[in-house]
């Protein structure tokens, strides 16, 4: 567990290879239609984005599908790495850098601080350290990922999900959104729905913080959260009005509170925070990820899951990728040659070139929509 409490008392993990599958298999799925969905708006004030998309709907802007972003990419290449790392953290780190470096070549869209990573994995074989010390929300949804992916291996999870989180940032804010998110998450994956309290699942996250400006915000929406107050209500009290930034300690804040109002249901979690404006991504990435590690497969929209892009890793990809986690360490493929699961380059390079053209449709798309007639 990623830290120890005696009170309140918590359930006990996940266990079987069906639950545990089911619970990942929210995690990746809620991640990337949660991603998806923020896309259209990402980096729009919310009224902006309102005036121009309407209220957040659970429907693809696109009748392409949905079009998941670096956030997403970043959690599949954990995965990957966990899947070649037979359990261990070195042989982890060395398989995460290599795939970080392949993934510059694949010339994606990402923010520089990932792409500044990515960058110094061709220069790791002269021991300069690949982490940035950018203040950067795209380790969330790895850390979310990983916690369900190690629950009950038998390692500490706040050690292995610390370590993964330096490979991309060593910023102390994002050190402890990571462990934030850990400690949700792993209450969430053994939790039932009988036993959320709300305002304890919040009194664990406090307790997990060791950075005092996420400390003092997450204490800050205890009264919002046993008042029930909206979540725009809430970021506007906390000065984030103007939308959420990529900044850690705002992201992880606004992803738990929507996900604890809400923690069952993907459309009263997810839509709330993408309609927030700003880094509607990661946003809407992270708390789609803690519906998913809380309440399962179930939870995630199938109609939009079905229409997800990302073409290699597509709904099918990432169906497969839930099955071999459901026995990871201990399947018949994770402990001698341990092989991740096959990928096509060639299409990643054509997905990320694709996505760049849609992004820019995006972008001149807004053009008309910023200035209405009689407005």
């Amino acid at each position: 567990m990623c830290h120890q409490h005696s009170q309140p008392q918590f359930p006990t993990p996940m266990h079987s290879t069906i639950l545990r599958r089911d619970h990942i298999h929210g995690v990746l799925a809620g991640v990337a239609v949660g991603d998806a969905l923020g896309g259209p708006r990402v980096g729009l004030k919310a009224s902006a984005a309102r005036r121009m998309y309407g209220p957040p709907a659970i429907r693809f802007a696109s009748m392409a599908g949905g079009c998941y972003s670096s956030d997403t990419h970043l959690m599949l290449m954990t995965a990957q790495a966990l899947l070649n790392s037979r359990s261990d953290l070195k042989t982890f780190r060395r398989a995460f850098r290599g795939r970080l470096k392949w993934y510059l070549l694949s010339f994606p869209y990402a923010p520089p601080s990932t792409i500044t990573s990515a960058a110094k994995c061709w220069l790791a074989i002269f021991g300069l350290r690949t982490s940035s010390s950018v203040d950067n929300n795209q380790a969330g949804p790895t850390a979310i990922f990983s916690t369900l992916a190690m629950n009950r291996t038998g390692h500490r999870l706040d050690k292995w999900v610390s370590d993964t989180t330096q490979i991309l940032s060593s910023n102390p804010a994002v050190i402890d959104g990571c462990r934030v998110l850990c400690s949700l998450t792993d209450f969430a994956g053994g939790a039932k729905g009988e036993d959320f309290d709300p305002n304890e699942v919040l009194q664990l996250a406090i307790d997990a913080s060791e950075h005092q400006p996420q400390t003092e915000m997450l204490e800050k929406l205890v009264e919002p959260l046993r008042a029930g107050e909206a979540p725009g209500k809430v970021a506007a009290e906390l000065g984030w009005s103007g939308g959420i930034s990529s900044s850690m300690t705002p992201t992880v804040t606004m992803s738990a509170y929507c996900w604890l109002r809400s923690p069952s249901s993907f459309e009263g979690a997810v839509l709330p925070a993408i309609g927030l404006g700003g880094d509607t991504t990661s946003v809407g990435a992270i708390t789609g990820g803690l519906v998913g590690a809380f309440a399962g497969f179930d939870a995630i929209p199938n109609g939009l899951y079905q229409r997800l892009g990302g073409i290699p890793h597509g709904p099918e990809w990432i169906d497969a990728l839930a099955e071999r986690f459901s026995r990871w360490p201990h399947g018949e493929h994770d402990l001698h040659i341990a092989p991740a699961q096959s990928s096509d380059p060639p299409m990643q390079l054509l997905r990320n070139v694709f996505t760049i053209g849609r992004i820019g449709l995006n972008r001149l798309g807004r053009i008309p929509r910023r200035v209405k007639p009689g407005s």
